[in-house]
């Protein structure tokens, strides 16, 4: 393999880049010569733009799961059009995404192009998961065309498929002029981890599916397979001292300073508390850190005024707020989970029971809980309930939780229809008033001003099954 000394990414082009200076480093100053240091900038800050995307996502979504509430309220229409996220995803990550590959190709770098379509499938999944339709096959042609068609989900989701199929063997080509190093802020250039990634992506992508029948049970169990083999290669962005969780930088430190946004939600809470099931979570504490003087694990339920007020918040230390925490996008407790599911959907309950513990050991392994508590946790009735018993309600509950703050919880909810046989004790505020459970994100205000009659023509009513889940 021809290698040429990496691009080493500068603290100070860290810095510009959390202070959104992406434009920069979008420009190339001669378009005809494709360098290593554009391929190097073009990375990084696609990669901070798709967790920041991931970040602005879960804080609506996730009150959505209540995973997290809010202290000013329930969320409404306006709260799911997560319009931020709409405009970084297309201008940020499959912009910039679009603009590697090509330049990669250009470049004789199958290496950086395999990165960047699995980028690709992984943001053109995050939007049409949240809006089902969206603008594809005629987006990023800029002032050629400024009211482009939207695509259906289900072509979207093949298109995501394909990206995937093409990415695997580029990430395994034998010779690339230029390779990720030091610029990559997610795997450090390591080309077998982003292959496993896009595995991963493959297994979650079918999992979606498996409703619909076929193939896509098996086809999520032989793409997990070929994912990651542990914790240790979870596809997640790695901040620094100088790009800081924004759970961190947005959450914890205002509450640290009374200007409260976000807290742990009730329903979670109640998870690990005892409330729902009998057996106390050791991953509670960890999650979720007690206000001072409070004994009681309470999160809140801003759709219900009468409620306890909530004696948890995210603080410095709480493991998704802390400084340095990852932004987790696709971890191997969840493949697990997937295979857990898929292998209930085949009828095969003692594999399903050993993807099912294995999931458990690896979530909380990850948060830091102690083999001790993992073991008895694991013997616990409410979780070790044998393979015979194993339903989907085991397997929702531990992934729901491993799942903390990453939007794919919101995609589980509506595929298996917010079913409290699978979701128990979870409560649908005022489904009447939207007819039905929150089902997608609107589309944001400044797309209906600028493609409206083109958002007219995909437009669904906000409790209305997305085809992925119907």
């Amino acid at each position: 393999m021809r290698k040429f000394i990496r691009y080493i990414l500068p603290l100070a082009l860290l810095g510009m880049l959390s202070s959104g200076c992406e434009d920069y480093l979008n420009i190339n100053d001669d378009p005809n010569r494709v360098t290593e240091v554009d391929l190097a900038s073009l990375l990084p800050s696609t990669q901070l733009a798709l967790a920041n995307s991931h970040y602005s996502i879960t804080t609506s979504t996730g009150r959505v799961t209540q995973h997290i509430s809010s202290y000013f309220g329930y969320i409404d229409e306006g709260t799911l059009r997560i319009g931020g996220a709409w405009s970084t995803l297309y201008l940020r990550v499959l912009e910039n995404a679009r603009i590697m590959a090509e330049q990669a190709q250009e470049s004789g770098s199958p290496h950086y192009e395999g990165v960047a379509k699995t980028i690709q499938a992984y943001g053109l999944l995050l939007l049409s998961d949240q809006w089902e339709d969206v603008p594809w096959t005629e987006a990023f042609k800029g002032s050629e065309n400024l009211t482009p068609v939207f695509d259906s989900q289900e072509s979207l989701y093949t298109t995501a498929s394909q990206l995937l199929d093409e990415a695997i063997p580029l990430l395994g080509a034998e010779e690339s002029i230029f390779s990720p190093g030091g610029d990559d802020l997610i795997y450090g250039g390591d080309l077998s981890l982003w292959a496993k990634a896009a595995y991963g992506i493959q297994a979650r992508l079918a999992i979606h599916l498996v409703n619909k029948g076929g193939s896509y049970a098996q086809d999520a169990i032989d793409a997990a397979a070929r994912s990651f083999a542990s914790p240790e290669e979870d596809f997640q962005f790695i901040y620094n001292s100088v790009i800081r969780n924004p759970w961190h930088t947005n959450v914890a430190l205002a509450n640290n300073t009374g200007n409260f946004s976000f807290a742990q939600g009730a329903y979670f809470v109640n998870q690990l508390n005892g409330s729902i099931y009998p057996d106390v979570d050791p991953r509670l504490n960890i999650l979720a850190t007690l206000d001072e003087g409070a004994t009681a694990y309470i999160g809140i339920e801003s759709f219900n005024t009468e409620a306890p007020s909530n004696t948890v918040n995210f603080r410095v230390d709480t493991w998704h707020s802390r400084e340095l925490a990852p932004m987790e996008m696709v971890t191997y407790a969840e493949m697990k989970f997937i295979e857990a599911e898929a292998y209930l959907a085949l009828n095969q309950p003692d594999a399903a029971y050993t993807a099912y513990l294995a999931g458990i050991e690896a979530d909380m392994g990850k948060r830091g809980v102690g083999a001790a508590d993992i073991t008895a946790y694991l013997g616990a009735p409410s979780v070790a309930v044998g393979a015979g018993s194993l339903s989907l309600e085991e397997v929702m509950r531990q992934k729901y939780i491993a799942l903390f703050l990453n939007p794919e919880a919101w995609v589980d909810m509506r595929r298996h229809n917010y079913s409290t046989e699978v979701y128990k004790g979870f409560i649908t505020p005022d489904p009447v008033m939207w007819g039905g459970p929150a089902q997608r994100a609107l589309y944001p205000l400044d797309e209906l001003n600028r493609n409206g009659a083109e958002v007219e023509k995909v437009s669904k009513p906000f409790g209305q099954p997305m085809w992925r889940d119907q």
